[in-house]
């Protein structure tokens, strides 16, 4: 790995680092801590209804970020755009930790905190495609499905920071934590933000990119573009990521209130499973993606979409036998190993369905337009056992439902993965 790429995998990744740093950062918090502070005297089960239903709302407006600056990122280039959506995440995730609570401000506090949460989501709109497409642009043929999934390294990375820093301020007294302590998480995000500015500086634009540019080839309506020539691609694209937004937000938002608040177990082990998830994916990705180098990216998506429907029912037999080691082993083999197939295929997949003078409108579309399923999905999953009374088969039967969209995709999508992404 040369000295340009080594920049390239640090500035992908560290973007990553703060988008899901955010994302689960203000999840966990939505489960544990937002339906005491921001909504009044409503109940647990209704609060975290409405906590979670506030994080939704950054996953409604991420396809209109997706959009925008995925057309921006093929007109202006990738660098660029990753720039924007660094700082607009960062923002967004420090003025959380300044928000007044219900009550201090009364119904203005719910108000302030989606409105954050919009200006959260645009933002994250398109940070892991450019990450992904910068990265695999710049990787050589032989080892793209590994390098691609090198952005998802910031998200177990994220995933594990945000999970150990929330941790640690919730040992404070739990007055305190409530008082103040909760926000510190929050602001410490404008640390990555600077870490994210000063390695981007030194990041390079793709190689593909400066060879659109210089030979002419960039166009002026990439959107509409994108549509026209690679309409079948988006919708193979979104299948995948219905599939992979609604188990990540499942898996990893709420299975902590499912935990906590269903199974009546420890707060402590809430935290415990989201940092072995975010531990584990550091391996299990990269390890995926490397094997789809060998026999292909469809095999992989079809096999995590495989092994998920087998789970399904299984995975909470699991969890109702309330073991602590049962319970977290269960989530990390749903969600960083049957999952994490489906993740590191589907970078380079993406990246591969599209021609390079529209692959970030395509990637970002194709990915982010999904995203509203994956937000919706701890919402959708509190209301059936609210209304269902705990009926959990109908979650399983919900999964088995989104991994076939993978499997479907993979099975009738192409497969480009020994092809040049200036080929395609």
């Amino acid at each position: 790995m040369d000295k340009d790429l080594r920049w390239t995998a640090a500035g992908s990744i560290v973007g990553s680092v703060l988008e899901w740093y955010d994302y689960v950062l203000y999840g966990t918090a939505s489960a544990l801590v937002f339906d005491k502070l921001f909504f009044g005297n409503v109940s647990t089960s209704v609060g975290t209804l409405l906590a979670f239903a506030t994080f939704a709302i950054g996953f409604l407006v991420r396809p209109i970020g997706g959009t925008l600056f995925g057309a921006l990122g093929d007109r202006i280039g990738r660098r660029n755009v990753l720039f924007i959506t660094l700082i607009l995440m960062g923002l967004a995730t420090t003025a959380i930790g300044l928000l007044p609570t219900f009550a201090s401000i009364g119904v203005w506090a719910p108000i302030l905190l989606v409105l954050v949460r919009i200006v959260q989501g645009i933002g994250s709109g398109s940070e892991y495609a450019g990450a992904v497409i910068v990265m695999s642009e710049s990787s050589p043929i032989k080892h793209r499905g590994l390098y691609s999934t090198f952005p998802y390294i910031g998200v177990s990375a994220g995933l594990l920071l945000s999970s150990v820093v929330f941790a640690v301020f919730q040992r404070m007294p739990s007055d305190e934590f409530m008082s103040w302590g909760w926000r510190i998480p929050f602001l410490l995000s404008m640390v990555l933000v600077i870490v994210g500015i000063l390695v981007r500086l030194r990041m390079p634009e793709s190689p593909i990119y400066k060879d659109l540019v210089e030979s002419g080839r960039t166009v002026r309506k990439p959107f509409l573009d994108v549509f026209k020539t690679s309409g079948k691609h988006i919708v193979l694209a979104w299948a995948v990521g219905i599939t992979d937004n609604s188990f990540a937000y499942f898996f990893q938002t709420y299975m902590v209130a499912y935990i906590a608040h269903d199974l009546h177990m420890p707060t402590s082990l809430t935290l415990i499973t989201l940092t072995a998830l975010g531990i584990v994916q550091l391996f299990t990705v990269p390890g995926w993606g490397a094997i789809s180098d060998k026999i292909g990216r469809r095999p992989v998506l079809m096999i995590g979409s495989l092994c998920s429907i087998l789970f399904a029912f299984p995975l909470f037999w699991l969890l109702n036998t309330r073991i602590e080691i049962v319970i977290v082993l269960s989530i990390v083999l749903a969600s960083s190993v049957f999952r994490g197939a489906i993740v590191a295929a589907q970078a380079s997949w993406y990246c591969e369905l599209f021609s390079s003078n529209v692959r970030y409108s395509g990637f970002a579309i194709g990915r982010e337009w999904s995203s509203i399923f994956g937000g919706l999905m701890p919402v959708i999953a509190s209301a059936i056992l609210l209304m269902s009374g705990g009926k959990t088969w109908i979650l399983s039967v919900i999964i088995i439902v989104f991994a076939l969209l993978t499997f479907l995709a993979a099975f009738f999508g192409p497969e480009n993965f020994k092809k040049s992404l200036s080929n395609i």
